[in-house]
């Protein structure tokens, strides 16, 4: 499911709209904030930025 068409349901059917998109919100946030959950991993092919990256996160 998905946003588009919401403004269209919301002047036929307000709560049905509401209820529409909290769960496409809740679904997308609940997607997102469980990915990555082993890392991120950055891939440089440019060796002055992989050292750049290595620097700032010796840092931290």
């Amino acid at each position: 499911m998905k946003l588009k068409g919401i403004k269209t349901l919301a002047k036929r059917e307000k709560e049905k709209a509401d209820q529409v998109a909290d769960e496409i919100i809740k679904n997308t946030y609940r997607t997102l904030m469980t990915r990555g959950m082993k890392g991120c991993y950055v891939y440089c092919t440019d060796a002055a930025l992989a050292q750049y990256f290595k620097k700032l996160l010796k840092q931290k």
